[in-house]
């Protein structure tokens, strides 16, 4: 009998140590453009999105694993909190991609924002072929705008900067051409 509840007492120290997270919701890349819903079925984390539903088992190590028949590749998720799962290839192959919980607000600005920003990269992008004279000022603004939309992160900042240091030595002027592509505090 003694065994019996020492046992279960393992059993239940083990369990508590394991963090359960309610997982079930929609979550999001840092930069809005990519989404998908999770459910929770039994043990098992049901990924959906757009054009499927994949489910994920647990794999024994905290994370869940997805086996694509089509493809031939196999994928991993994990619950790192409350509001955040980590997903990518196994094996590994870059950095793994971090998903948000949505909170619909910022996430309706946020891709509110992308097609403003992807709007403001189209304009641009049509006058570089309306207007031959400045084809190249107006290419570099639709450019900033494009890599603006797909996320305001370190990488597009420094773009915008050595795209308006660019810019600046080909204009007749010193004025910003574009400020709703390039801000003015990259200019």
């Amino acid at each position: 009998m003694k065994t019996i509840a020492r046992a279960a007492l393992v059993a239940a120290l083990l369990l508590a140590a394991v963090p359960a997270f309610a997982v079930k919701g929609t979550y999001v890349l840092k930069d809005g453009s990519y989404s998908i819903t999770v459910e929770e079925e039994g043990a098992n984390l049901v990924v959906v999105e757009p054009n499927k539903r994949s489910v994920y088992t647990p794999a024994g190590d905290g994370s869940y694993r997805f086996h694509n028949d089509v493809t031939g590749s196999d994928f991993y998720m994990r619950v790192l909190d409350d509001d955040t799962l980590e997903a990518g290839r196994v094996p590994q192959t870059g950095s793994p991609s971090i998903l948000k919980r949505a909170n619909t607000a910022a996430a309706m600005a946020a891709l509110e924002t992308n097609d403003t920003l992807t709007g403001i990269a189209e304009a641009y992008a049509e006058r570089a072929q309306s207007e031959p004279d400045n084809a190249q000022a107006w290419s570099f603004c639709s450019a900033v705008a494009f890599k603006r939309a797909m996320g305001e992160d370190d990488e597009a900042a420094q773009f915008a900067r050595q795209s308006a240091e660019l810019l600046r030595s080909i204009l007749v002027g010193s004025a910003n051409p574009c400020p709703d592509a390039i801000p003015q505090k990259y200019w």
